[in-house]
């Protein structure tokens, strides 16, 4: 009978929520500067968190390696956008007279851009990745992969969405074949029809969404028959289709919602390394849960933090400024809102108050990716490590090591198109 082991997630909330608002602080501090160490901190937190048969996952990857990357990343765009850009606006004016084909063949060309950069950033973090002491690896192919996305994505256009599960288990399998653990090559079985199924609600729900916006459009748009550039029948029926579109989007995010977790969790379970498998019992009802109420708490948390900021910003107004002292908690409120015409003696420069404003607005957007990893990012990892489990891990004893993948440029593409999560 071949062996099964168990993950168990050893993380606890308490150390990420100092590690993650030290590291935030540090980040707004410098500017940003020390965002690509508080990455690296935060992914070792998490990778230890995760213990496969007890043994944690290891992430050896440096800030610094993320910042030459970025670095580098960013001069090789701004001089390939730039050459770009002015040829296409030249081309666009030469032949149209107008620029916006321009910004639209612009918009098409960073697709693949796209594509080119998350892999390059999936191979630089599975190139730092260790479980057991062996190194994961994924093979150069960013450029394949990128030209086999805009494939994958034609086709789903032409489909008008039907093929998105074959675009899904494609791209995945297309990153699976080339992924090694040690020097066992990993292999993405299943089928893409396997996926089929958990899409058809999502795909009936954005057909009828385009139909319906469809028909809206054919609505005629003469004879202005009550003011609103509409026969008064069809501006009813245009009222009615806005609000039922409106009204799909809703079951349309849920059912996709739905969809990603039965694809993640059917991929999973086709993945195997030799004879080694995975075996995944995802919960959607669970996921949703985790992510509405760890949004809610989120919100909650960020703005109670949020509050008591300015409340501590409005104290040092008063007491720098105590011709504030009337208008007490509110002083910060009132600066951003400019009420401070009125008030007797000294008030804060414009420029001050702009300062202050700013400092508040980062602070919020702070309080809120600290807490959304630790109530909705930590929780979710939970959930996924422990509902993970390997079978054949008696095989795992013949696995050898592996030459250290450089994956030179580390995510610095990536995140110069701001990709991906925190982590």
């Amino acid at each position: 009978m071949a062996q099964l082991l168990k993950t168990e997630f050893e993380g606890r909330l308490g150390p990420l929520l100092r590690l993650s608002l030290w590291t935030s602080v540090l980040s707004v501090v410098t500017f940003g500067f020390y965002r690509f160490w508080m990455k690296t901190r935060l992914r070792q937190h998490f990778w230890a968190a995760v213990r496969p048969d007890r043994t944690p996952l290891e992430y050896v990857g440096k800030g610094i390696e993320k910042f030459t990357g970025f670095l580098i990343a960013l001069v090789i765009l701004a001089l390939l956008i730039g050459v770009l850009a002015l040829v296409l606006v030249y081309a666009s004016y030469a032949m149209f007279s107008e620029e916006y084909e321009a910004y639209l063949i612009a918009a098409l060309i960073a697709v693949p851009l796209v594509y080119f950069a998350s892999y390059r950033a999936k191979r630089y973090v599975y190139a730092r990745t260790r479980w057991r002491g062996i190194r994961f690896a994924l093979e150069p192919a960013a450029g394949r992969y990128a030209l086999y996305a805009v494939g994958q994505w034609l086709l789903t256009l032409v489909t008008l969405g039907l093929l998105w599960p074959r675009m899904t288990f494609k791209l995945e399998k297309f990153r699976t074949d080339r992924t090694f653990f040690g020097d066992q090559r990993l292999h993405q079985g299943g089928k893409w029809a396997g996926l089929l199924k958990s899409f058809l609600p999502a795909l009936a729900c954005l057909w009828l969404i385009l139909g319906m916006t469809a028909y809206a459009a054919t609505l005629k748009t003469d004879e202005a028959v009550d003011g609103s550039g509409l026969p008064a029948a069809d501006a009813l029926t245009l009222a009615k289709l806005i609000g039922i579109i409106a009204f799909m989007t809703l079951p349309l995010f849920f059912f996709y919602a739905r969809y990603r977790i039965v694809a993640l969790r059917y991929l999973a379970n086709h993945k195997t390394a030799g004879q080694i498998g995975l075996i995944s019992n995802l919960s959607f009802p669970r996921v949703l849960g985790i992510t509405i109420g760890g949004y809610i708490l989120t919100n909650i948390f960020t703005l109670l933090a949020s509050l008591a900021t300015g409340a501590i910003l409005s104290l040092l107004l008063v007491v720098v400024y105590p011709g504030l002292s009337d208008l007490g908690f509110s002083a910060m409120g009132a600066l951003n809102e400019g009420r401070l015409n009125d008030v007797d003696g000294a008030v804060p420069s414009p420029e001050m108050a702009t300062g202050f404003a700013l400092f508040l607005y980062l602070a919020t957007l702070l309080f809120f990716g600290v807490f959304r990893q630790c109530f909705v990012l930590f929780p979710t990892w939970r959930h996924y490590a422990s509902t993970l489990s390997i079978t054949g891990g008696e095989h795992l004893v013949g696995i050898r090591q592996r030459d250290r993948d450089e994956a030179g440029g580390a995510e610095g593409m990536a995140e110069a198109f701001d990709l991906g999560a925190a982590i």
